[in-house]
């Protein structure tokens, strides 16, 4: 359909009511706008730094490239699928879980999602910190940090409308400086003609490793996607949702990998600090790489604070939403003190295993949105736990732990004979699909639901 204009909001989302949906009166963006927000918030450091794995194991270019590219592309299509929720179902992310886990079980799942931002949070301030205090040389670091905080919260607390606004202007600039990354790079052309492959492990693995690196950076941002796409109204195709988020998505992404895959090759030094290899091939212009660097985090870390804000919310805390982002605000700052000291490295490790609920809560969401709905006609919501959800997640995370390899805890039997690949993002999403509808099929503790539901007057 084409485009069209709405009448504005009159609510501010900051006290509407998360369990509702928003009725169309009440949405006010285009399915376009999911492009800038992704775009913009997957053009940072941290998909910046996995491109400098490949060169790190030892791969050629053109595999690195392809599993780069096959990995985000994989992980663009799930974000996709659950950001198509979103004009539906017209509630947030966190919030549409109460179909497939139930009402209290959406709660617990709010919660997972929380600290997952609230992790997020605090290493992308950290980054931006570390970038803003390079930028001004001797800058305080603590400084830095309250600033970047400061300015995210500010963008955040003017709500989804603030949100927006600021992706689409930092999707520009960001693009403009990576784009200024890119030619930089391109002027050592004989470093990168001149690279030869050295594989530390075989190429299978370490296409397997790059391949589940990209995919499960890009895909993590799952649990998010409606928090954005709920103002859409739902007169708009779920399909053109879905493709303007994989697009925004999956071309930032890539874009950021083979940037930091240039970097890696041209710097020699692929097992190093990205943004002081960036900044030191750009010479003269290394501040551009800082100032990308430190844009990055912004636009990440305006996400993961009205995300962090409706997830608390979601659990049922009756708190204004800018009281909570004050709060959220002053605890990220404080862990970030105690990260940048202390705990910084097992802290993105701990953030690395906590990926791990995501990819069956996605399998479970996509079987109830996509597949169970479509049989049925209709859906259904139980007022507590519903099982059939719980027992394919939670089963799927048991049967996905052999394939496991977090890389400090143990490596499951299956990744050791694999040589040290993780498939467990793979595994537990397709079994909780499978495990979802089988069990849907036999099994039922819900009411129904109007098919309806989330468009304007339900």
């Amino acid at each position: 359909m084409s485009e069209q204009v709405f009448v504005k909001s009159n609510i501010h989302d900051s006290e509407e009511n998360l369990s509702n949906p928003l009725s169309d009166n009440h949405r006010d963006l285009s399915s376009k706008s999911m492009f800038t927000i992704w775009f913009a918030s997957n053009l940072t450091i941290g998909d910046f730094a996995v491109g400098f794995i490949p060169i790190y194991l030892g791969l050629g270019i053109e595999v690195s490239i392809a599993a780069l590219v096959i990995g985000s592309l994989m992980g663009g299509v799930l974000l996709g699928l659950m950001s198509s929720t979103g004009p539906r179902s017209g509630l947030p992310q966190m919030v549409s879980s109460k179909f497939a886990f139930g009402l209290r079980g959406s709660k617990v799942m709010s919660s997972l999602q929380w600290v997952n931002t609230a992790g997020w949070l605090s290493v992308n301030l950290i980054l931006a910190a570390f970038a803003l205090s390079a930028l001004f040389h001797g800058l305080y670091f603590v400084l830095s940090l309250v600033i970047v905080a400061l300015v995210v919260a500010l963008a955040v607390s003017m709500g989804h409308k603030g949100i927006h606004t600021f992706e689409r202007i930092l999707s520009i600039i960001l693009g403009i400086l990576f784009l200024f990354i890119i030619y930089t790079s391109l002027r050592h052309l004989p470093a990168l003609g001149s690279y030869s492959a050295s594989y530390s492990v075989t190429a299978a693995v370490g296409f397997g490793i790059v391949l589940a690196s990209s995919f499960s950076y890009i895909m993590s941002w799952g649990p998010y996607a409606s928090d954005y796409s709920r103002f859409v109204p739902s007169t708009f195709s779920s399909r053109s949702v879905f493709s303007w988020t994989l697009a925004g998505s999956f071309i930032a992404s890539v874009w950021a990998e083979i940037a930091g895959l240039m970097v890696a090759v041209i710097s020699g030094n692929p097992n190093g600090n990205p943004a002081t290899d960036l900044a030191s091939i750009m010479g003269k212009f290394g501040y551009i790489g800082l100032i990308s660097l430190f844009l990055g985090g912004l636009s990440a870390n305006a996400l993961n604070l009205y995300s962090n804000s409706i997830s608390l919310r979601s659990t049922g805390i009756k708190i204004n939403r800018k009281i909570i982002i004050g709060l959220v605000t002053l605890f990220s700052v404080a862990l970030g003190i105690i990260g940048y000291n202390n705990f910084y490295a097992f802290y993105e490790t701990f953030l690395f295993i906590l990926d791990y609920w995501i990819t069956p809560w996605i399998g479970v969401m996509v079987a109830e949105f996509f597949i169970v709905r479509r049989i049925s006609g209709s859906s259904s919501i139980t007022p507590g736990f519903k099982k059939i959800g719980f027992i394919s997640y939670l089963l799927s995370i048991v049967i996905s732990i052999p394939f496991m390899n977090p890389g400090v805890i143990f490596i499951g039997p299956v990744s050791s004979l694999m040589g040290g690949v993780d498939t467990s993002y793979y595994v537990s999403f397709l079994l909780a699909i499978v495990l979802y509808v089988l069990l849907s099929r036999y099994y039922n503790d819900s009411k129904p639901v109007p098919k309806n539901l989330g468009k304007a007057g339900a």
